[in-house]
């Protein structure tokens, strides 16, 4: 989840970049190029001049290869910035961030912890050879760019997890309505891990444990019996 939200919130901010109310052609057009995913927008109320991003039914589908079509739709996402910081200083100073999250789809193969359709889409948003641009060997790591942001909410809705997608084992492991809130002030680059990702992931570890018993017996199951049927075929 941590990495969704800091996805979208990413996508906000090249939404600035990309002149605010064409963002969603350019993002879509980036997206497909890279991961074979699509970008649509319901609703674009973006206004450069206030120093606000805002989507409203921000969809994002999965890359060609997977069958289920549908990753991503987040209900709600705002940004607002200071634009004098960030237009005529470079800094990124953000008032508030809201990213309200409607449904989630996971979906993956056989060994779908290890190949799903989030890992494809975060792949493609990565360079195509996937390596760094060249630089002095003893060169220290490139630091990471500044940011601050005063308040964030993010709010998640509904998760589905699909294993076998586009086999005959196809199936639904979760299907649920999870509903969780997080929200986190005073953010920066240098404490995004203990106030956001951190924080977040034990959120959401603690609504599964509280609110589905059963997701965690389900996911068990799932991968006992495929690990049974495993077993069998290589007795045969």
């Amino acid at each position: 989840m941590a990495g969704i939200a800091l996805f979208l919130v990413i996508i906000a901010l090249m939404g600035v970049w990309a002149l605010g109310r064409f963002a969603p052609t350019f993002l879509d057009t980036a997206l497909l190029s890279k991961s074979g995913a699509h970008l649509s927008v319901e609703a674009n109320a973006t206004n450069l001049y206030a120093g606000r991003v805002e989507f409203d039914g921000l969809s994002i589908s999965n890359p060609s290869r997977w069958q289920e079509r549908e990753f991503l739709k987040v209900k709600h996402l705002a940004l607002e910035v200071d634009a004098w910081e960030f237009f005529w200083k470079g800094n990124i100073k953000v008032k508030q961030a809201e990213l309200d999250i409607d449904r989630v789809v996971i979906a993956g193969k056989a060994d779908y912890l290890n190949d799903n359709n989030t890992k494809d889409i975060m792949k493609g948003l990565k360079s195509p050879d996937g390596k760094a641009p060249p630089g002095p060997v003893d060169a220290p790591p490139a630091a990471k760019r500044p940011f601050h942001v005063d308040h964030l909410r993010v709010r998640v809705g509904h998760i589905m997890i699909i294993s076998g997608d586009g086999s005959p084992e196809r199936r639904v492991i979760v299907d649920r309505a999870f509903n969780f809130v997080f929200e986190a002030t005073d953010i920066t680059e240098k404490n995004f891990n203990d106030k956001v990702s951190q924080p977040l992931g034990r959120l959401a570890l603690q609504k599964v444990s509280t609110d589905g018993m059963d997701l965690i017996i389900d996911l068990a199951r799932e991968r006992l019996r495929k690990s049974v049927t495993e077993k069998l075929l290589q007795a045969k």
